[in-house]
């Protein structure tokens, strides 16, 4: 069944939010939403849902969504896998219109993900919920001061809402995307991450926006659509509403695909047909993060390289690290997995990362920053490779991860042995200075430290 506007009035319009599986520490998923809706001025009823929490964050907290007894528009999700068709069956129950899944552990990780992600779709379709994800960062309405996300990208300092919609199926990738939009200038308005797709996707998205009088522009992100007629019909809703639309799609080459097979469980399909759909619809279609925001500009035509260099491409988005490994695809660069050890010390803290290279540590390092840097030791350290291509997004501005990196590459730079840095985030400048004064080169686009990669 196809979303249509009004399906997705509750997700991203909504007059009451839920917050299952709240916590009471605000840099945690189910802490996070919490703290951006009451900083961040959101007008409607704010419920924490909490199994034996009495309070949440200075909010009264209820046991399950059947105990709060107020119609609930749209539910945040930050339980455990194993939970989710039980809060789902409470949707359904209490008449919940929309649903925003952070949960991972689907699609992306095993069969048996994706049967659990196809039941989570099959309760939404059956009942009438928008769901977003799983396996996504959220979405926010800036007009509305919706901020149904654990990304710290607004963190004290949301901006006012702008023109342009951005919809990405990589959470990092909209968020890294969202703060250098800000950075250039740029106004968002609506912002849409889909993950997974069980539900909403990323068509549903643009075919909401084209017709949201608010919204001017559209920014996207794709992996693979799901269903080729739907994103057409979308595309073509924009360009009939005069709503120009930029769009990176990535997994173009075989690393990438596999990648992001990986990421979002998603099937990138023929590069060759996109391309043709995109033609057809008038889309204007980019393949750098930067290209989003202006027109694209002549790439330096670099020599592909005979003899492989060996790098990793260390991101804590999968969406990213999928663009930068095509890039790395095109001018020739190796990109072997991470050794056993390594690929085990990093699955066994977080199950769902990716260890093929690229290597995904996944959004979780935002609260737990010393996997963040084992993992970035392990890689640099293990013999495997020459460079190491690190993509930080605001990483570097999380709560405690930047004095642990700082440890982390001070070390390194004493091991003559060790993988050089190249880095890719939103840096302070002093941290910039800081990295460029310890033998880091450092770049705001992604796909320009793949590039200085090869040149050497």
């Amino acid at each position: 069944m196809r979303a249509s506007p009004a399906d997705l009035r509750a997700l991203l319009s909504p007059r009451s939010i839920a917050v299952v599986g709240a916590s009471a520490d605000p840099n945690k998923a189910g802490g996070m939403p919490i703290r951006l809706l009451r900083e961040n001025g959101y007008a409607g009823a704010l419920y924490p849902v909490h199994r034996t929490a009495d309070e949440i964050q200075g909010l009264t907290a209820h046991a399950s969504l059947d105990a709060i007894g107020s119609p609930v528009d749209l539910a945040v999700v930050a339980v455990p896998a194993a939970e989710c068709e039980i809060v789902m069956e409470q949707m359904a129950r209490c008449g919940t219109r929309a649903a925003v899944m952070f949960t991972s552990g689907f699609a992306e990780v095993s069969e048996e993900g994706v049967r659990r992600q196809r039941r989570l779709g099959e309760i939404a379709r059956d009942n009438g919920i928008a769901l977003l994800g799983p396996n996504c960062l959220g979405a926010m309405n800036l007009h509305e001061r919706v901020f149904a996300t654990f990304s710290p990208v607004v963190l004290g300092d949301a901006p006012a809402a702008g023109t342009v919609g951005l919809v990405s199926q990589s959470g990092a990738f909209g968020g890294y995307a969202f703060a250098l939009a800000r950075r250039a200038g740029i106004g968002i308005g609506h912002w849409i991450t889909t993950g997974n797709e069980a539900g909403v996707q990323v068509a549903d998205a643009i075919a909401w926006l084209a017709g949201e009088p608010s919204c001017q522009s559209i920014l996207a992100y794709l992996e693979g659509a799901r269903d080729m007629d739907r994103l057409r019909d979308a595309l073509l809703a924009a360009r009939q509403a005069g709503k120009p639309v930029a769009m990176v799609k990535v997994g173009h080459t075989a690393v990438g695909a596999q990648a992001a097979k990986l990421h979002t469980g998603s099937d990138t399909g023929d590069a060759a047909e996109y391309r043709r759909l995109f033609d057809a619809c008038g889309v204007r279609s980019v393949r750098t993060i930067s290209e989003l925001f202006s027109a694209p500009v002549a790439r330096e035509q670099l020599k592909v390289r005979t003899q492989q260099l060996p790098v990793a491409i260390f991101s804590i988005s999968g969406g990213v690290g999928i663009m930068m490994a095509d890039r790395a695809e095109e001018l020739g660069l190796a990109l072997p997995p991470l050794l056993d050890d390594a690929a085990r010390r990093l699955k066994n803290a977080i199950p769902f990362a990716s260890t093929i290279n690229p290597i995904d540590v996944t959004g979780q390092v935002f609260s737990r920053p010393t996997v963040l840097v084992q993992a970035l030791r392990d890689a640099a350290t293990c013999g495997r490779y020459r460079y190491v291509a690190v993509f930080l997004a605001a990483a570097g501005n999380a709560p405690g991860v930047w004095p642990l990196l700082q440890e982390c590459i001070a070390q390194l730079r004493t091991d003559p042995s060790a993988a050089k840095l190249v880095l890719s985030g939103i840096l302070t400048d002093e941290q910039t200075a800081w990295l460029h004064a310890n033998g880091c080169a450092t770049f705001a686009e992604p796909a320009e430290a793949i590039e200085a990669v090869a040149r050497r």
